[in-house]
This record gives C-alpha cells, structure tokens and sequence, in this order.
C-alpha cells in the first residue's frame, strides 16, 4: 500500500504513483487546489519546495477568516488571469468568489445584496444600466458636486490656461468638450454635448 496516496502538501493532494522516476525519487500525481494536476517529485513534495501547480505564484496574503464589509473570507478559491479569488460568505447567506484587491480595497463589501438594498432604499430614482450609461448619473436635476465651483456640471475654470473647460462623462470615459474664453460658450457646449451623449437616454 502507497502511503502517499491522499496526502496533501501545500496546495496539493496526492492521487497516483505514476511509476515514473527522477534520480531513483518517485514521480506522483497531484490536485491541486484550482483543480489542475501535475506530476511531482515525491523529494520536492517533502521539502516543500513545490506547494502548488504554479497558480500560487501570484499569491497575496492568506486572508482566511478576514471581513470586508459583508464578506468573510472562508478560503482560496482559485486564480484566474493572474488574480486570486477567495470564497467568501456573505451576511445574507449567499456564497460568492471575489478578487483579492477587490476585497482589501473595498471594492466589493457583498454579494450584491447591498447594492440592491440601496436601489430599494430609492424607489424613485431610476438606476437602471442601459448600454452601460447608469441613467441616475445622468438626470437633468442631479445634484452638483459640492468642489463644484461654476455652478454648472461638467464645467470648470483652468486658472493655468486662463480658459473655461467643458467636459462630460459618458460610459466611464471623460470626454473633453473644448475650452473657451468665456464661461456662457463652456456652459454652452456642455449642453450640447448632454444633448449628443445623453439625449436618447433621458
């Protein structure tokens, strides 16, 4: 009987002697935990120089146990495309995978529940995503920034130049509208611009 079989080292489980050899070492068979298998050196396996199936090179911190928000990190989970994901659990009960960044920066502090119990929170205010334009940002009666100093949305005064800029946001890419002398043509074309980007939406 291989006493080997079912072990687990690292990230690695253990499944077969494959009856190969390196330097008189046997060679086995191992899961890793993303679900890919390789072949092993039983001596690399002892000494753990081999853990994973390569996955584990872009590993940040274990964040087992950790909250973020909502979210409690139950355990690796699998990398993709160079980011880790983690299993967490949600408060509300659901079970979702998310990035490591986006756990240790906050992006993601749910499932998803909160950002519906904020939409709940609203009734009235229409939030819904058409052709990747979120149609609350861009209502006429949205209120302005308060570091908003021309009393006009997407229009600002570059003290540098010594002209008025007008610019506006349209499916997370700021688009410049041009810089004039006076304020009254800045204020001007930002309406033309909401007319061109945003009128079929409002």
């Amino acid at each position: 009987m291989n006493n080997e079989i079912g072990k687990q080292y690292g990230y690695l489980t253990v499944l077969d002697d494959t009856g190969k050899t390196y330097h008189s070492t046997k060679i086995y068979k191992c899961q890793c935990i993303c679900g890919n298998t390789i072949e092993v050196n039983i001596n690399k396996l002892h000494t753990g120089h081999v853990k994973s199936c390569g996955c584990r090179r872009f590993r940040c911190k274990d964040l087992t146990g950790q909250k973020f928000g909502r979210l409690t990190a139950l355990e690796f989970a699998y990398t993709k495309n160079k980011k880790n994901y983690w299993e967490c659990k949600c408060e509300c009960g659901n079970i979702c995978f998310v990035p490591t960044t986006y756990l240790t920066t906050r992006v993601t502090v749910s499932c998803g529940c909160k950002n519906e119990e904020n939409k709940a929170s609203f009734p009235n205010l229409d939030c819904g995503l058409v052709d990747g334009t979120m149609l609350c940002d861009i209502k006429k009666d949205r209120k302005l920034n308060k570091n908003n100093t021309s009393g006009v949305r997407g229009v600002h005064f570059d003290k540098d130049r010594g002209v008025w800029v007008a610019q506006i946001m349209f499916q997370r890419k700021a688009h410049n509208l041009g810089r004039y002398k006076t304020k009254s043509k800045a204020v001007k074309a930002r309406l033309a611009g909401e007319e061109h980007y945003f009128g079929k939406y409002r």
